[in-house]
């Protein structure tokens, strides 16, 4: 997945534009979820639920494409 595939995918499930850029930093930059929480202004917790819903958003579509 790359960033451009990323940013087509956050657009569809998150809201916010802070949560969109906090979860493209802990996929593609390597920050720990806790800290992309505090850099971006997220609120506590938020950011690893996020992290996984794009994570099976993108597990969802690989199965459709082997399908």
């Amino acid at each position: 997945m790359n960033r451009t595939q990323y940013k087509i995918i956050a657009q569809r499930i998150f809201k916010s534009e802070n949560q969109r850029i906090a979860v493209e930093a802990v996929i593609f930059d390597g920050l720990s979820s806790y800290e992309a929480e505090k850099r971006f202004d997220v609120p506590k917790g938020t950011l690893s639920r996020n992290v996984r819903k794009y994570k099976n958003e993108v597990d969802y579509l690989k199965n459709i494409v082997a399908a």
